[in-house]
């Protein structure tokens, strides 16, 4: 049964892991949702304001740590030794317990906090005290990477303005997005299922850990490399315009297509590792 997909046994499991989730995580992610609470507390005691992209900014951090926390909350137990046994005996394959693992994990959780964590702040900015002077406005991917660009979301080039969504259309900015949402997920799902103890902390550490060497091999390679990649620079800087952003649009899908392949080995080897669990 192990590879085998059965819809009325999946939709069980899918039951039996929505009790668990809200059993196990629920408070923690009411917690969490109320984080926003903070900074109006903050202004109200010390007469303050908080604007409404910095408030934004806070909730998508909450979001990230409530998916760094749930998978060891849920499914803590699913590799240790005799805790296990529950989860290795549940009538369902490891293909129907890893795509459970998966919806609760990286859909669920970022939906739930996400909203969560917004409703609460917008309930805030009702109040005339407080610093929340209106509601945090759902800002379109389009509007969001527009907010980091120059003069009002255009870019400057060859003394020209060119749009934002040009550089970097609106499909690749949400795809990008998409991807690094499943991709953190899958880190610790993978984390949740190698550890044993301490779970979320030893897989955030080996996650700084590898992007640190990661960043000093690649600043190696820059350095070694320097005067190769500073003549590139300047034939770079001499291409058409339209060139320099074609070339920016293939970078950015080996980028993503790089990403994707992470994210796929790291789904991969948390599915491989539910499968082959010895207990």
């Amino acid at each position: 049964m192990n590879n085998t997909f059965s819809f009325n046994r999946f939709k069980n499991l899918l039951v039996l892991d929505c009790k668990k989730y809200f059993r196990n995580f629920s408070t923690m992610l009411i917690v969490f949702c109320s984080l926003p609470a903070v900074f109006w507390i903050f202004n109200l005691l010390f007469g303050s304001t908080t604007d409404g992209s910095v408030r934004f900014g806070f909730i998508c951090i909450v979001v990230a740590i409530a998916m760094l926390q749930v998978p060891s909350k849920v499914y803590g137990k699913s590799n240790l030794p005799r805790e296990g046994i529950g989860f290795a005996m549940l009538p369902a394959s490891s293909l129907e317990k890893f795509i459970s693992m998966f919806i609760y994990c990286a859909i669920v959780t970022p939906i739930l906090a996400f909203f969560g964590s917004y409703l609460v702040d917008a309930f805030l900015s009702v109040f005339p005290f407080g610093g929340f002077e209106k509601p945090i406005h759902l800002y379109t991917i389009n509007d969001l990477f527009r907010m980091i660009s120059d003069s009002e979301g255009a870019i400057q080039m060859d003394d020209m303005a060119y749009p934002f969504e040009k550089i970097m259309p609106v499909g690749m900015m949400r795809t990008s997005l998409y991807l690094s949402i499943i991709q953190w997920a899958a880190v610790f799902m993978l984390g949740n299922m190698l550890f044993k103890k301490h779970k979320a902390g030893k897989t955030f550490a080996c996650y700084l850990g590898i992007s640190y060497v990661l960043s000093m091999i690649v600043g190696g390679v820059v350095f070694a490399n320097s005067d190769r990649i500073e003549q590139w620079l300047d034939r770079f800087s001499d291409l058409p315009t339209e060139e320099m952003i074609h070339m920016f649009h293939v970078a950015t899908i080996w980028g993503m297509v790089i990403g994707i392949a992470i994210t796929a080995l790291l789904l991969f080897f948390t599915y491989r590792k539910i499968q082959t669990q010895k207990y």
